[in-house]
């Protein structure tokens, strides 16, 4: 079975708006980060932090469990829900985070078993004494960088509500609501990494003769679930506002990496050059690297794959099998 998948990917987005962080009054404004290029240069552009890219991951997982085929596999009433309360559970008609024993909260519930938990002061109590308070996610995620050396471009345009109520329109303009938000453009690349072997594995139980609160076919079940969920991203299924703005997406190269013995350094980062060589020089020998591009140019060294669902369907096929 697989102990460690990897990712980096690099793709194309248009007219997105991945985030809403920089409000002021009516005025919507993209995050700008400043950072480094590789000449230790200082550069700023649209950015989008590696916490937005978690929460839809967790959405998309959550999709999956409720509508694609993976309804056996458990989820507590605030995942289920889509709230960030988690562990949570609901008591009399409130969501409410629940403080359980760390492998009662593995054992049900998928998303809180591989995207953590801070069970935060207050929290109600259930079962036992000792409750573990924090897990850490199984899902590690970089923040969305613009590629070093690409063109990237920020818009702000001016979009308006308009009320046809007669208690409204009191004068001209009343009933019509003007504000602004910005829109960026550009070739962006993420990392992300997923602790297969420490799914379903309770921390407080190391050195016992069951350290997972699950059995391995249901470990492999959510493993397969949460390497799905990286389709969507790939996708362009991100973002503060896609039931207005979707980003207009292309995938440009997906880098992947498993291994069946141990973990796995992070990735290189796609927004730099010479990445896939960088990296194959830094992960142990018995890594298999996967490489799909738009150019099909062969990388030396890596397993070059046709489509973006061969990749996925090599590294599934690991996940099903049984170590030899």
């Amino acid at each position: 079975m697989l102990k460690y998948v990897t990712f980096g990917v690099k793709v194309q987005l248009n007219v997105h708006d991945l985030n809403n962080e920089a409000v002021a009054g009516n005025v919507t404004d993209i995050r700008i980060m400043d950072f480094l290029d590789e000449n230790g240069e200082k550069r700023e552009a649209p950015a989008v932090s590696g916490r937005m890219l978690k929460h839809w991951h967790y959405e998309a997982m959550r999709h999956l469990i409720l509508n694609g085929g993976y309804s056996s596999l458990p989820l507590c009433n605030g995942c289920r829900m889509g709230e960030p309360i988690r562990p949570g559970d609901v008591r009399s008609e409130t969501l409410v985070q629940i403080a359980r024993p760390e492998g009662n909260s593995v054992s049900v519930c998928t998303i809180c078993d591989i995207h953590g938990y801070l069970i935060a002061q207050g929290a109600q109590q259930e079962g036992e004494r000792g409750a573990s308070a924090r897990r850490t996610s199984r899902a590690m995620f970089s923040w969305l960088m613009p590629v070093l050396g690409t063109d990237f471009s920020s818009k702000q345009v001016v979009h308006t509500r308009v009320s046809q109520q007669q208690a409204m329109a009191e004068g001209e303009g009343a009933a019509q609501m003007i504000f602004n938000k910005s829109y960026a453009s550009g070739i962006y690349a993420f990392v992300s990494a997923l602790d297969v072997e420490r799914i379903g594995l309770v921390e407080l139980n190391l050195g016992t003769n069951k350290p997972y609160a699950i059995e391995d076919s249901d470990r492999k079940q959510r493993a397969k679930v949460a390497i799905e969920a990286y389709r969507y991203l790939i996708s362009g299924q991100m973002g503060a506002s896609l039931s207005h703005a979707i980003p207009h997406t292309q995938p440009i190269e997906i880098l992947a990496a498993y291994s069946e013995t141990s973990p796995l350094p992070f990735p290189i980062s796609p927004i730099y050059n010479d990445y896939i060589k960088e990296y194959k020089g830094l992960v142990p020998n018995n890594t298999s690297i996967l490489l799909w591009n738009q150019t099909d140019e062969k990388v030396e060294g890596v397993t070059m794959k046709s489509t973006i669902n061969e990749v996925f369907a090599e590294i599934l096929d690991k996940l099903a099998s049984e170590e030899k």
